[in-house]
C-alpha cells in the first residue's frame, strides 16, 4: 500500500476525500490528514508519503508553497495531486512547472479521482521498478568492483573499480577483508548468516571467492584493530549460531585505499594457512605478521616409511610413523599445501597397494574424507587422526588380502602358459581365469620366476622356433604364424633379441 497525505483547510473536504474514495482497493492507504500546509510539511519532513493530495488555497502555507518547500528539503520522490475550486489554467501551468502532473477541480467526482489514482499508481509502480533495476545494477557493480579490487591483476581494472565505488559514494577511510571457510554442509547456512550481518553493517559487502568459499569486505572510519576484531567476533557468532559444522575465519590487514584491497586478500590467505596449526577458529593477520611457514620437499621422503609400516602389519609402527611426520610438520611450520601433497601421496600409495592385491581401493578412498575437495579438512590434529584411521584401515585390508591369496596360484599360471604359449591371450585374461589381480599377478610372477609373463611366452616361442628351423623347411614367416605371432616383424625382433641373428642365418648356421 502506498501512503497518502491529505491536506485541505476545509474539514468537510478532507472527510469527503477519506470516505468517498475506496483508497485501499486502488492500492493506497491514508497515513495522515492535515488542515494546513505548515502541518503537512512538518509531517513530510519526518515521514515522506508516497502521495500528497493538497488543496491550493490554504492558510500559512498554500499548496504551491508546500510543494516548493518539500522539494527544497530534498524530497523529490513524493508525488503531488493538486485540488482547487477554481478551474484556472494559470494554476495548472504553475503546477506543471513544479513537476505536478495531476490537477483536479472541486467538487471532485469519483470517475475523475479513479482515473487520477490509476495514473499515479502506475507511475509509482514504474518508479519502483526502475529503482529496483537501478539498485540491482548498483549492487552488481559493487560486487564486481570489489571482486576486481580483491582478485584482479590489471591495474586499469582496479582503477576503474575504485572510481565506480567512489561514484556510488562507497568510500570509507579504511578497509579490511575477512575470508570464511566452512565444510560443504555448513556453507549455505553460514553464507546466509554472513549476508544478514553484512546487510546490517555499514560498508560491509559479501563477496564470493573461489571454490565456493566467500568473504566479506568491511569498511571503517578509523583504523582501530578493536573495531575489526569486534566485527569478526560478531560475524563468527552469527554463523556459529546458524550452523553446527566447521567455520574458520582469516582476517586480513587494514588498508587506507580501496585500490589496495588485494593486499587485504593476500594477507587473509596467508593468515588462513596458520589455521591449520592451532585450535582457534579465527586468525588475524596482525597476530601472525612476520611469521613464516617452511617449504621442504624432504617431507615427502617420509611417505615411504609410512607405506612400509602399513605393509609390515605393525599398527604401532604405523601410528608412530604418522605421528612423527606430523610432529615434524608442527615443529617446522610446514606449508599446509605441502602437507596436503604429503597426505595425498600416502593415501594414494596405500590405496594402490590394496588395489594391487585385489582390494577395492575406490571404496577405501570414498570412506575417507582426507581428499575431499582436493585439500585437507580440519587442522593438524584432525588431519593426523584422519590419516591414522585411513592407514590402519588399509593395513587391515592388506593383511586380509594376503591371507586370501590362493596357494600355488603362480605355479598353475606357469603350467598354463607353458601349455598354451602359442595361443593369443593377455595378462588380464589369465588373471580372470585364475581369479587374481592382474597387476599383482604380473609383479608376483616376475618376482618368482625372474621374468614377466610376456617375456616367458616369447622365450617359449623362440625355443620352439629354433626347433622348427632345425627340423623343417618351413618359411620363417610360416613358423612365426604357427607360434602365434600376428606380425613377422614382431617375431623377427624377439628372435634377434635372444639369439643376435635372423632366423634364416640361424638355419644356415645350424645346417653347415
Amino acid at each position: 500500500m502506498y501512503k497518502v497525505l491529505l491536506a485541505d483547510d476545509e474539514p468537510f473536504a478532507l472527510e469527503g476525500l477519506e470516505l468517498l474514495v475506496d483508497w485501499e482497493s486502488r492500492g493506497f492507504q491514508i497515513d495522515v490528514m492535515c488542515l494546513n500546509g505548515e502541518e503537512a510539511i512538518e509531517h513530510i519532513r519526518h515521514s515522506s508519503p508516497d502521495l500528497v493530495v493538497t488543496d491550493i488555497r490554504m492558510p500559512v502555507l498554500d499548496g504551491f508553497e508546500l510543494i516548493e518547500e518539500t522539494r527544497r528539503l530534498g524530497n523529490h520522490s513524493t508525488l503531488f495531486v493538486i485540488t482547487s475550486g477554481y478551474d484556472d489554467f494559470d494554476y495548472a501551468r504553475r503546477a506543471m512547472r513544479l513537476g505536478v502532473k495531476e490537477f483536479m477541480t472541486k467538487p471532485i467526482i469519483g470517475l475523475e479521482i479513479d482515473e487520477v489514482l490509476a495514473r499515479v499508481h502506475n507511475e509509482l509502480r514504474e518508479r519502483e521498478r526502475r529503482e529496483l533495476i537501478r539498485e540491482s545494477a548498483d549492487r552488481y557493480n559493487v560486487r564486481q568492483s570489489f571482486s576486481a579490487l580483491l582478485f584482479g591483476d590489471e591495474e586499469d581494472e582496479k582503477q576503474a573499480a575504485a572510481r565506480t565505488l567512489a561514484r556510488l559514494n562507497i568510500q570509507p577511510a579504511y578497509w579490511t577483508y575477512v575470508h570464511v571457510g566452512t565444510d560443504a554442509e555448513s556453507a549455505g547456512g553460514a553464507r546466509e548468516a554472513a549476508m544478514q550481518v553484512a546487510e546490517k553493517t555499514s560498508y560491509c559487502y559479501l563477496i564470493d571467492s573461489f571454490r565456493g568459499s566467500f568473504g566479506l569486505v568491511f569498511g571503517m572510519d578509523t583504523p582501530d584493530d578493536r573495531v575489526v576484531r569486534s566485527f569478526a567476533m560478531r560475524l563468527f557468532s552469527a554463523m556459529q549460531a546458524a550452523v553446527s559444522g566447521r567455520i574458520e575465519m582469516a582476517v586480513g590487514c587494514t588498508v587506507d585505499r580501496s585500490i589496495d584491497l588485494s593486499k587485504c586478500y593476500g594477507s587473509a590467505v596467508e593468515a588462513e594457512r596458520f589455521l591449520f596449526f592451532g585450535d582457534a577458529a579465527i586468525v588475524h593477520y596482525e597476530d601472525i605478521r612476520g611469521k613464516t611457514l617452511t617449504f621442504d620437499l624432504g617431507v615427502l621422503m617420509m611417505v615411504d616409511a609410512i607405506v612400509d609400516a602399513m605393509e609390515n602389519d605393525s599398527s604401532d609402527d604405523l601410528i608412530y610413523a604418522i605421528r612423527e611426520a606430523f610432529r615434524n610438520f608442527e615443529e617446522r611450520m610446514t606449508l599446509p599445501e605441502l602437507i596436503n601433497i604429503f597426505v595425498t601421496q600416502v593415501v594414494m600409495r596405500c590405496a594402490s597397494v590394496c588395489k594391487t592385491l585385489g582390494g577395492d581401493s575406490d571404496s577405501l578412498l570414498k570412506q575417507s574424507s582426507l581428499l575431499a575437495h582436493g585439500e585437507l579438512n580440519g587442522n593438524l590434529q584432525e588431519s593426523t587422526a584422519a590419516l591414522i584411521a585411513f592407514c590402519l584401515k588399509c593395513q587391515s585390508t592388506v593383511s586380509e588380502l594376503h591371507g586370501k591369496q590362493a596357494v600355488g596360484t603362480l605355479a598353475k599360471v606357469f603350467d598354463f602358459v607353458r601349455q598354451h604359449f602359442k595361443a593369443t591371450f593377455t595378462i588380464k585374461e589369465i588373471s580372470e581365469r585364475f581369479y587374481i589381480n592382474p597387476v599383482y599377478l604380473g609383479q608376483s610372477f616376475t618376482r618368482k620366476y625372474g621374468k614377466g609373463i610376456l617375456e616367458f611366452v616369447h622365450d617359449l616361442r623362440i625355443e620352439e622356433a629354433k626347433k622348427l628351423l632345425k627340423e623343417s623347411n618351413d618359411a620363417s614367416s610360416a613358423i612365426a604364424e604357427v607360434l602365434g605371432y600376428c606380425s613377422y616383424q614382431h617375431f623377427l625382433k624377439q628372435f634377434e633379441k635372444r639369439l643376435g641373428m635372423k632366423p634364416s642365418d640361424y638355419r644356415v648356421q645350424f645346417r653347415q
